[in-house]
């Protein structure tokens, strides 16, 4: 579903949202619902849907359809530098590889702090080399030895896999769509309609139908990958990796 169709055939998100809220789908509506507040609402909804897809995609990592690129981000490696920052639409840190001086690509293992219960952290594997394992705090992935170019490749040396933020909407965007199924664009408009309207009634509707189309979504996203099939990972709580 386009995002604004207005001109044409209003049979974009927008046109869907004013015509949920009981709205005539012509720009002059925008006077009871101001376009920068519609696609604001819309918004929310595009990144709350695609927070609960991540949630439940299982095997098939989900990224915009709208993305140009993958969700890989790769850095240079700074000899003796233990800290580097994820990409700004990293939202889900999924691994992390860095390359070694053969030029092949091994994976870290993640630590915490909490799994590290006799030793300070400056002092974990003080002496540089090649990475073995990475600790992320807050936008930072730090680095377990500090990384030297004696054994690790400097020039996109570093890789890290993660689920970023959706390509969101602007009060000029026309033809763009979301970048999940198309089936379940609704629950944008479904979305935004709740969020304006007053009445208890309308909106309860609203609600109970964005929940089942939401419903439907998820077990879409949970079965979409045929060939993995589900299973239940534990958590190994106060693991020790060093």
């Amino acid at each position: 579903m386009k995002f604004n169709s207005i001109t044409t055939d209003r049979l974009g998100l927008v046109e869907d949202t004013l015509y949920l809220c009981g709205l005539p789908t012509v720009s002059a509506s925008y006077s009871s619902y101001a376009l920068e507040d519609i696609t604001r609402n819309l918004n929310n909804a595009y990144v709350d849907t695609v927070s609960k897809i991540w949630n439940c995609a299982g095997g098939w990592q989900y990224d915009d359809s709208n993305a140009i690129d993958l969700p890989i981000g790769y850095t240079t490696i700074v000899h003796n530098q233990k800290d580097y920052e994820l990409p700004t639409t990293a939202q889900r840190l999924q691994r992390v590889e860095v390359k070694d001086s053969n030029g092949n690509w091994q994976l870290l293992k993640q630590i915490d702090i909490h799994d590290i219960n006799n030793e300070a952290m400056p002092e974990l594997l003080e002496t540089a080399g090649l990475p073995q394992y990475y600790d992320l705090i807050g936008r930072s992935v730090m680095l377990y030895p500090t990384p030297s170019s004696g054994y690790t490749a400097l020039a996109s040396g570093l890789a890290v896999y993660f689920d970023r933020t959706p390509t969101l909407f602007t009060t000029a965007s026309t033809t763009a769509e979301p970048g999940f199924a198309s089936p379940f664009h609704r629950i944008l408009s479904y979305g935004a309609a709740v969020d304006f309207v007053q009445d208890k009634g309308t909106q309860d509707r609203l609600v109970a139908m964005k929940a089942r189309l939401e419903n439907q979504m998820t077990a879409f996203y949970s079965h979409r990958n045929v060939e993995r099939k589900a299973n239940i990972r534990l958590n190994k709580n106060n693991r020790r990796y060093i």
